[in-house]
């Protein structure tokens, strides 16, 4: 059964993304993919300095581990100031190297609309840091789409599982 890591890349406790990354995994489940999530707000992370992966906290051997063993990967990124966290930054400068020539897909989540091409950033930092494949579509999500803790917009959640259908097409093994 092919494997998927999620990462959840935001801080905040009352995280949407969080949220969105939840629905995603149980759409993937669905699909018949096996899933683990990465959630920042638990792992110890310390700055990117470019030591070796071995001097970095446990969580982040772990983390790098898992990526390593997944055959693709899904970031839920929240959009802060237009473009990617520095902890999600931090996060991908770290574990790039098990992200090598690997496919992805990437949930977006903002404050509001006029953020909907901050995800090109992510792409660029994937494609050009661990030649990873970016698939579509991107899913893209704003405070309009969800009502306290549920994601409510139809639109989005069919979006979610047209991202989820083509990672498990890509998944399948080559006849």
């Amino acid at each position: 059964m092919p494997q998927v890591v999620l990462i959840q890349g935001s801080l905040n406790k009352e995280s949407r993304t969080a949220v969105l990354v939840d629905h995603a995994a149980e759409e993937m489940k669905r699909a018949g993919l096996k899933t683990t999530t990465l959630d920042l707000r638990n792992i110890q992370m310390e700055f990117c300095d470019g030591r070796p992966l071995k001097e970095y906290h446990p969580d982040m051997r772990q983390a790098y581990q898992a990526m390593e063993e997944a055959d693709a990967f899904v970031v839920g990124m929240p959009v802060y100031c237009y473009s990617v966290s520095g902890p999600l930054k931090n996060f991908i400068d770290i574990t790039s190297g098990a992200m090598e020539k690997k496919i992805a897909g990437i949930l977006c989540n903002a404050g509001g609309k006029q953020s909907y091409m901050a995800s090109a950033d992510l792409s660029n930092i994937l494609a050009f840091e661990s030649h990873v494949t970016t698939l579509q579509p991107i899913v893209f999500s704003s405070y309009e789409d969800f009502e306290e803790k549920t994601l409510v917009g139809e639109k989005l959640q069919a979006k979610v599982r047209e991202l989820v259908y083509n990672l498990a097409q890509q998944l399948k093994p080559q006849l």
